[in-house]
């Protein structure tokens, strides 16, 4: 019994150094920057080209009526491997994330500043490239935060993954998505609107951009009362636009 207490001591112990680290982790970056809304830390020197993106990221956010010009904004570039599995959650090809609700903190993987893109894990083209510039990962993750300050820290656990993913791709997107072309995608079985299989949001963005746009459901009624997806995506099924 002594043992397993011992044991169960330890693992506490490791949980809330882990989340420590998570929460606090600006000792393990060497350089830092900020720039507008946008504090940001690296553990390679930052480029100065990052402004451009962040004016970019900053002009996507505006498109959100959760953005504020008071809101701060943490972003972490993770480009060492291990920095990204450490506080990647061990997601080793994510390209940003934002671990809700134990920190708003913004975590990036390898980066190419200059050319406004992230790095992926793989060899190869990125899908949708084009519209997911370095700027999008970075609004993409500036919308989570601003949708836990808008509804609760707990937003991820309480919300549909479509709702809030979809939504981010939205704003991330800062309006460079042809609804008519992804319904017709979706209506057509395309592999690009299969989330787990694409890895893409086409098809969150899709129901999210329906239900504000063409059903006109303010933000805030659709996260107080999300509809069932499987209903969404019967109307969708059956959808036709003039």
């Amino acid at each position: 019994m002594p043992r397993l207490r011992r044991g169960a001591l330890a693992l506490a112990g490791l949980v809330a150094t882990y989340i420590g680290v998570l929460a606090y982790p600006e000792p393990a970056f060497a350089y830092r920057i900020q720039y507008r809304q946008f504090d940001l830390w690296s553990d390679r020197p930052i480029d100065s080209s990052i402004t451009v993106v962040l004016d970019d990221a900053i002009r996507r956010l505006q498109t959100s009526s959760l953005y504020t010009s008071q809101q701060r904004f943490h972003v972490f570039f993770c480009n060492a491997r291990w920095r990204l599995q450490l506080y990647g959650l061990f997601h080793p090809s994510v390209g940003g994330i934002v671990i809700a609700p134990l920190t708003s903190n913004i975590y990036l993987r390898r980066s190419d500043i200059p050319h406004d893109r992230i790095i992926p894990s793989y060899a190869g083209p990125m899908a949708d490239a084009k519209e997911r510039p370095l700027a999008y990962y970075i609004a993409h993750e500036a919308t989570h935060v601003m949708q836990g300050r808008s509804f609760g820290r707990f937003f991820a656990l309480t919300r549909p993954a479509w709702l809030n993913e979809g939504y981010a791709d939205l704003i991330g997107k800062g309006g460079d998505f042809d609804i008519r072309d992804n319904l017709a995608r979706f209506q057509a079985h395309d592999p690009s609107m299969d989330v787990r299989r694409s890895r893409l949001y086409r098809l969150y963005h899709l129901e999210v951009a329906w239900m504000l746009g063409h059903d006109a459901v303010p933000l805030e009624t659709l996260y107080a009362h999300p509809p069932a997806e499987k209903k969404l995506l019967a109307r969708l099924r059956e959808a036709r636009l003039p």
